[in-house]
C-alpha cells in the first residue's frame, strides 16, 4: 500500500517521462530524415567538365544522337512530319532551282543562299547546304520540343518555329522556281 501513496499513478509518471522526451525524439527525427533526404539528391560534381567547349560539343552530340533515333523510329509523329515536309520542300526548291540553271544558264541565285552555295550552284552545293540547314533546325526543333517548359501553352508551338520558317521559304522558292517562263535567245545565253 505505501508504493501506492508515494506513486498514486504509476500509468502518470511514464507518461510525463515520454512527455519529457517527445521534443528531442521530435527534433532528431525531423534532422534524421532531412539528413537523409539529402543522401538521395545527385548532384553532379564542379570538376568533372573541366572544358566547356568538350561539354557543349557531348550535349550537342547526344542531342544529335536522340534526334537521328526519333527521326528513324517515328516516336515523335508530328516533329518527324514536320521534320519530312521540311526535307521535302528543300528537295523542291533545289530541284527547281537546277531545272532553272540548265534551261537558263545566265541566271544566277539570290538571296541569302548565294552566300552558301554561289551564283551557280551543282547539285552537290544543294546536298550539302541542305543536309546542313535541315540537320541543324531539326536538332533545334527536338531539343526546342523536348527540353523547355512543355507545360507552357505557347510552349507547344515554338518548338515549330525553325522547321516552319525553312518550311515555307523552300515552299515559296519552289513554286517561284516552278512559276518562271523564261524566254531565252538561240544560245541560251540571254534570258528573259
Amino acid at each position: 500500500m505505501r508504493a501506492d501513496i508515494t506513486n498514486p499513478s504509476p500509468g502518470v509518471a511514464h507518461s510525463e517521462g515520454f512527455v519529457g522526451k517527445t521534443p528531442f525524439l521530435v527534433v532528431a527525427l525531423l534532422v534524421t530524415v532531412r539528413v537523409h533526404a539529402q543522401d538521395f539528391t545527385s548532384i553532379q560534381p564542379a570538376a568533372r567538365e573541366r572544358n566547356l567547349f568538350a561539354a557543349v560539343s557531348r550535349g550537342l552530340a547526344a542531342e544529335t544522337r536522340a534526334t537521328a533515333r526519333e527521326l528513324a523510329t517515328f516516336r515523335d509523329p508530328k516533329w518527324t512530319l514536320l521534320t519530312l515536309a521540311q526535307i521535302g520542300a528543300a528537295t523542291a526548291d533545289a530541284k527547281t532551282s537546277l531545272n532553272t540553271f540548265h534551261r537558263c544558264p545566265s541566271c544566277e541565285e539570290v538571296g541569302l543562299s548565294r552566300l552558301v552555295v554561289g551564283r551557280h550552284p551543282d547539285a552537290h552545293k544543294y546536298i550539302v547546304a541542305g543536309l546542313i540547314e535541315i540537320g541543324v533546325e531539326a536538332v533545334a526543333a527536338h531539343y526546342l520540343r523536348h527540353h523547355g517548359p512543355t507545360r507552357k501553352w505557347y510552349w507547344r508551338y515554338v518548338w515549330t518555329l525553325p522547321q516552319s520558317f525553312s518550311f515555307s521559304e523552300h515552299t515559296h522558292a519552289a513554286m517561284h522556281n516552278a512559276g518562271l517562263r523564261l524566254a531565252c535567245d538561240n544560245a541560251g545565253m540571254n534570258c528573259y
